[in-house]
């Protein structure tokens, strides 16, 4: 054996790492997404993900569903009732819990995903979508409680960015989508970490969001 591959020896012994894999909004054509692609665009992707869910007991209180969470109804779940004593139960088992997805509407492989038309705000707004559980704004209220909501929404609702926060615009509510919220594309969005937070009565969604994964077929896509 020769030197050279002596030396050579530990470097034959290391593991072969594998490729990573390659994403296949990337790799293919969103007419040849599959059912289960399109799906997992729409909720487990860099512009759509799970939303951690809090329910509050009023401003500075603890959360409810530790000892008292409400269910989907607004009512008490089990692990909320209390025994004769006073004290919560626990060994009830407790109602499902809110869940919600977050989603950038407003990005372009999420129209691909839904086949959908730009909307005629792209040019202006950042447009995220909170769909599930939530009713955040009502399709069905008057122009008086719309605007009423939308300012006590403009309160609680920001996207959090590098740079500063981006407040809230308008929301809108779109059958069978969800909750529309508006951020103005004023101060761009180009790198870091963003943070949606919204809240309605106990209520609080918040999901965080990596920018430099957002990018879709070589440009960032928000």
């Amino acid at each position: 054996m020769t030197r050279r591959e002596i030396l050579m020896l530990p470097f034959a012994a290391l593991p072969v790492l594998a490729a990573p894999a390659k994403e296949f909004w990337n790799e293919k054509k969103p007419e040849d997404w599959t059912e289960q692609e399109v799906q997992e665009m729409l909720t487990k992707s860099p512009w759509a993900k799970e939303a951690a869910v809090s329910v509050f007991g009023g401003a500075g209180g603890s959360l409810l569903n530790r000892n008292g969470a409400m269910n989907r109804n607004g009512g008490m779940t089990n692990t909320g009732r209390q025994r004769a004593n006073g004290n919560p139960t626990t060994s009830d088992a407790p109602d499902l819990a809110y869940k919600a997805t977050v989603r950038w509407e407003s990005a372009l492989p999420i129209r691909n995903a839904l086949k959908t038309k730009p909307y005629a705000e792209l040019a202006d707004f950042y447009i995220l979508a909170v769909v599930g559980d939530l009713t955040l704004a009502d399709a069905d209220a008057d122009e008086a409680q719309s605007e009423a909501r939308l300012d006590m929404m403009k309160q609680n609702t920001k996207l959090e960015k590098h740079g500063g926060p981006l407040p809230l615009a308008n929301l809108a509510v779109v059958k069978k989508v969800g909750t529309l919220f508006y951020f103005p594309r004023a101060e761009p969005i180009k790198d870091g970490q963003v943070t949606f937070t919204t809240k309605i009565g106990p209520v609080e969604v918040k999901c965080k969001f990596a920018v430099k994964e957002m990018t879709y077929r070589g440009k960032l896509e928000l």
